[in-house]
């Protein structure tokens, strides 16, 4: 079993077709293909079935997917871990979600702005970050979303933390002491950006309990956010950090459910000629979680 069979698997996995996984991983589909079918070979198991267009994990693939997951993201880890640590500093293009400076600690807010001077920075939205790195026009993204898989490229998860949805203190919501996703089924849901990648957790919940996606508004700013929560009702999604203060008249109550944390990343290719750079930036956002 290799790496790089783990990492095909789980792009085919992520796209539903081994064709868009080709795409994503910059090999062929018959690269994919012959992946998926090494690992099942190996492991005695069927890992898709073909729906349509579609292939399908099965009850073992998705299993799979788990497990492959974390063993991915684990390889990731030692290579940014034991990367050149006297390497020279580059210059990065470094991508970040829209959203992350309203949830990272000061002490990786500080740590972004001592290294101002070393990094382009672009602020995008959490898929556009990945697609970024996936495409080489950055050399490193850090982003906040509910959990996920990045299967096109590498990455390292740098922290946790609860995530909170905001209402006016008068919302019955309000009164609970956490909230699950089956709480917003009837409500105006207020996000950063679109919910397919950066909210894909919660949103599977949602689905599950037929909530109806034309209920959902992307707003721009937590600013923008508070105002139309207040005008118009509603119920934002937050950090844990924004939650410790919310402004008169409006209140923060966690969901209960672990899954819908936020979760931080840092994406990557670790075969970019900037690793040791890309790999030192890493060690460094990682210790100030």
């Amino acid at each position: 079993m290799e790496i790089h069979q783990l990492r095909h698997m789980l792009a085919a996995a992520e796209h539903s077709s081994y064709a868009q996984a080709a795409k994503r991983c910059f090999t062929s589909r018959q690269n994919i293909a012959h992946s998926v079918k090494a690992l099942e070979n190996e492991l005695g198991i069927v890992l898709f079935e073909r729906r349509g267009n579609e292939m399908v994990l099965t009850p073992a693939g998705r299993q799979l997917v788990g497990e492959a997951g974390e063993i991915v993201a684990k390889v990731d880890g030692l290579h940014v871990a034991f990367a050149n640590p006297d390497a020279p500093d580059e210059v990065l293009n470094l991508a970040v979600s829209t959203n992350l400076f309203a949830g990272i600690p000061p002490s990786t807010d500080e740590f972004i702005a001592q290294h101002a001077d070393r990094l382009r920075i672009a602020e995008m939205s959490c898929e556009d970050c990945y697609q970024s790195v996936c495409s080489g026009r950055s050399d490193v993204a850090v982003v906040m979303c509910m959990g996920r898989r990045f299967p096109d490229c590498n990455v390292l998860e740098v922290g946790e933390s609860a995530s909170f949805a905001l209402m006016c203190s008068s919302s019955p919501l309000g009164r609970k002491a956490g909230l699950s996703a089956a709480d917003l089924k009837d409500q105006k849901l207020l996000l950063m950006s679109e919910p397919a990648f950066q909210y894909e957790p919660l949103f599977a919940q949602l689905d599950a309990v037929g909530f109806d996606r034309a209920n959902v508004s992307v707003i721009p700013s937590t600013s923008s956010m508070i105002h139309v929560v207040k005008r118009r009702g509603g119920t934002g999604i937050v950090s844990d950090k924004f939650s410790a203060a919310p402004p008169a008249g409006f209140c923060a109550v966690p969901f209960s459910d672990p899954r819908l944390n936020w979760r931080f990343y840092v994406l990557f290719h670790k075969n970019s000629g900037s690793f040791s750079s890309i790999a030192k930036f890493a060690q460094g956002i990682q210790g100030t979680f």
